[in-house]
């Protein structure tokens, strides 16, 4: 087996979080939806369920990297029109936490997590991965951002954010496995779906 699991994201989770939130296990719905800072000065909100065209429904293993350090995780992911939920396993399966979005509230539960994470951020790059092209080249030129589209020879397709030239971020989407690199955070994340 790969190297031990780390309970869940928190490391991730720690290193591109940037504002305060009132959320822990103890909190339910939040009362407003925290906006997304995808470069230092440009705020964003998140796209609602709708901008997911096709049902995702599976078990992935996360694995992610922050300069030196790495970590991974199991978690089984459903995203569909209505809702996107993330639940992180432990190593032996048991739901340890979890992120849940419906348009209107955003939550995560789970006593792991302090309470200045901003699930919000996780939430955009998976929709950044998931989302249709469409939805997310009209989102981010409202502001004033740039989404582009490249489908390879072989068929899997790589998604770029940038502010002008400079690249934010990149999404190549394999048959299998994810992979989001975040340029200006300097991060790295990839899912492949679980066998």
């Amino acid at each position: 087996m790969r190297k031990t699991l780390v309970l869940c994201f928190i490391p991730l989770f720690l290193l591109i979080s940037c504002a305060s939130t009132n959320k822990s296990a103890q909190n339910s719905k939040s009362q407003h939806l925290n906006k997304v800072y995808i470069t230092n000065s440009t705020p964003v909100s998140l796209l609602p369920p709708s901008s997911i065209t096709q049902t995702v429904d599976s078990y992935q293993y996360f694995e992610g990297k922050f300069g030196a350090r790495s970590f991974a995780s199991m978690l089984y992911l459903f995203a569909d029109s209505e809702k996107i939920q993330i639940l992180m396993l432990n190593e032996m399966g048991i739901q340890i936490g979890s992120i849940t979005y419906d348009g209107v509230f955003a939550t995560m539960e789970s006593t792991l997590f302090p309470k200045n994470l901003k699930c919000e951020y996780i939430l955009l790059d998976l929709q950044n991965a998931y989302a249709s092209e469409k939805s997310l080249k009209n989102h981010y030129e409202s502001y004033k951002l740039l989404f582009e589209s490249e489908t390879l020879p072989n068929g899997e397709s790589v998604r770029r954010i940038k502010k002008g030239s400079e690249l934010i971020e990149e999404v190549h989407l394999g048959k299998t496995q994810i992979e989001i690199k975040n340029y200006l955070r300097k991060y790295t994340y990839i899912l492949t779906l679980a066998e």
